[in-house]
């Protein structure tokens, strides 16, 4: 099982997700994110993947959920509530990214599989907007 996180940034009432600009997964929003290297912790690995993605760096990081998905190999996928002072300007693994309200993300083409994790967010989407 590979781990993998992802996270969803909040600002102004809004989270932010990216499309995939390649691999399997081009054309697909997502919640940004990628895999846990041997020995690091998965905020530690989501800070990276952020840093590395969107040259941004993310605080205040809390677990949201986990699913698991088979679609192209097997992993365990943690999600988590994350702000930045910083806002993303470019990406060097999407290329469009929207800012969007939980009831909104599956008006894009959005993983089925992370179902669980959207609904996550809008269960406790009242509470992580109004703290940012």
């Amino acid at each position: 099982m590979i781990e993998v996180v992802c996270g969803v940034l909040i600002q102004k009432e809004k989270c932010f997700i990216a499309r995939r600009n390649y691999g399997s997964s081009k054309g697909w929003y997502e919640f940004p994110g990628g895999k846990v290297e041997a020995g690091e912790s998965k905020e530690a690995a989501l800070k990276r993947e952020w840093q590395e993605e969107l040259d941004i760096e993310i605080e205040n990081i809390q677990y949201l959920a986990s699913s698991k998905d088979q679609q192209d190999y097997p992993f365990h996928l943690t999600c988590f509530t994350c702000t930045s002072k910083q806002t993303p300007t470019h990406s060097h693994a999407h290329d469009q990214w929207i800012w969007t309200t939980p009831d909104h993300i599956y008006d894009y083409p959005f993983f089925e599989s992370d179902k669980a994790l959207v609904q996550a967010l809008k269960e406790v989407w009242a509470d992580v907007s109004k703290d940012e």
